[in-house]
């Protein structure tokens, strides 16, 4: 299972730079998530999905319409990022990014044969990055003791009028499936646990679970419980607040 040895929410000034040179650099505050120790390595800093998508060409940002990556620990080390390319008989075009740069673009992807603008993701917000998806799947894991080994990330819209969902699938240290969480992109609302049977303690969950009007409802998986009179009003949990800060922060920098 992942080990956490620093906590989240801790801020420090950070100026953003492309090593691209695509974007201007853009000074500002950004929340550092949890840093994880890794087998052999201390890794101070992962690429999520969001970073990923800065390396990209500016024209692209718009086009994207998947976005993939496998064996996270919990960042990968590539993330596949597909776009729709109209003037490709496909529509599929794929940037591979890596360490900062993308390393690979071709006009064929293993994750998808064809592509149509319906699939493109924009112009719905991206609020939720890949290291915030993580830590709410690891939350489930723990929650019914499972142990997570790697992480493999989906990011796409099952249809036209849907929104885009992270599909987060946990497998074990044989490789083996432990159990599938799938949450928008925009929101973070939970539409679905697969092999996940209890949730974690609603403390140690974003509020933007909340659902809203956009996005649909996941079917409760028990009885409600009901204890009267409403509870006061409880000032937000650390983990709350910061991936409340999280989604500020990314809301600065989203490219859509």
């Amino acid at each position: 299972m992942f080990q956490a040895v620093a906590s989240a929410g801790e801020k420090a000034p950070f100026i953003f730079t492309s090593s691209s040179g695509k974007f201007p650099a853009m000074r500002g505050i950004l929340s550092f998530g949890a840093i994880f120790l890794l087998p052999g390595a201390l890794c101070l800093h992962a690429e999520t999905a969001l970073d990923a998508i800065r390396e990209l060409p500016k024209d692209q940002a718009l086009r994207i319409a998947r976005i993939e990556a496998r064996d996270g620990t919990p960042a990968p080390d590539r993330w596949y990022i597909l776009t729709h390319d109209p003037a490709a008989e496909s529509g599929v075009h794929e940037f591979v990014v890596s360490k900062g740069e993308v390393v690979a673009s071709r006009g064929v992807s293993q994750f998808a044969e064809s592509l149509t603008a319906d699939e493109i993701l924009a112009p719905s917000p991206l609020n939720i990055d890949s290291d915030t998806a993580a830590k709410l799947a690891r939350a489930y894991a723990e929650a019914n003791g499972a142990a997570i080994t790697t992480i493999n990330y989906e990011l796409k819209k099952d249809a036209p009028d849907a929104a885009p969902a992270w599909t987060i699938s946990c497998l074990d240290d044989k490789g083996n499936k432990v159990g599938v969480l799938v949450l928008t992109a925009g929101s973070g609302a939970i539409l679905s646990h697969t092999g996940f049977a209890r949730e974690p303690d609603p403390a140690a969950t974003p509020k933007s679970r909340e659902k809203t009007r956009d996005e649909p409802r996941a079917k409760p998986e028990g009885p409600a419980h009901h204890h009267g009179s409403p509870s006061p009003a409880k000032p937000p949990s650390p983990v709350q607040k910061t991936l409340q800060d999280v989604g500020r922060t990314l809301q600065k920098f989203n490219p859509f």
